[in-house]
């Protein structure tokens, strides 16, 4: 951790957001709720709060570097609507009250690639169970990696429970240091944006 990490870890309790508070959180009414899994060095989810001030935007992670960077991010931009979670991922979500978040992002989640480390793998079966019932009716759950054999993983668990949606409906793709690298070094990304079955969607909305 850089001493300016260490110095924003140090400032979290202005942006954290302990679990046993997350139901309390989701009561108020807001006119977007955006998730984000795992965000790296903030870059993702501070654009999004920066360009959408009404939303309310909860970022998870256990990284500790990344969340002092995320926070130094929010202070410099003097964010108000970011909050932060220091949990695992599937403990945060199954906290969140069903049918509450609008936009989940899960941008280049490890692929752990040796085989025996699959099953470490974020995007699995009860994953995509949590956040079918975690999204709301009208809601986009988006997955990016470059991992092509996590690819396949993750077309073959989610197309289950939700149908995989036209990636132009997520605009514009955030353009990360990350992915950006990604493809100046000609590494190939895939890009998944889902929705609830559309049987499932109808029946939330009644």
């Amino acid at each position: 951790m850089s001493k300016a990490q260490a110095q924003g870890y140090a400032n979290l309790p202005e942006y954290r957001l302990a679990p046993k508070d997350i139901r309390e959180f989701f009561t108020a009414e807001t006119e977007i709720v955006f998730v984000e899994i795992g965000f790296g060095n903030g870059e993702v989810i501070a654009q999004i709060a920066t360009q959408n001030p009404t939303w309310q935007c909860l970022g998870i992670d256990v990284y500790r570097p990344g969340i002092g960077a995320l926070v130094n991010r929010c202070e410099r931009a003097e964010l108000r609507n970011v909050r932060i979670v220091e949990d695992e991922a599937t403990t945060v979500l199954a906290l969140i009250p069903d049918h509450r978040i609008d936009l989940l992002y899960v941008l280049f989640p490890d692929p752990w690639p040796k085989q025996r480390h699959h099953r470490r793998r974020l995007v699995n079966a009860e994953f995509a169970a949590l956040a079918h019932r975690k999204i709301s009716a009208s809601g986009i759950v988006y997955i990016a990696t470059d991992a092509g054999d996590y690819a396949k993983q993750i077309q073959n668990t989610m197309i289950d429970l939700f149908y995989r949606i036209d990636i132009d409906q997520i605009e514009p793709i955030p353009q990360s240091r990350y992915r950006q690298k990604a493809l100046a070094a000609g590494v190939s990304i895939w890009d998944f944006a889902y929705k609830q079955d559309r049987t499932e969607a109808q029946k939330a909305k009644l």
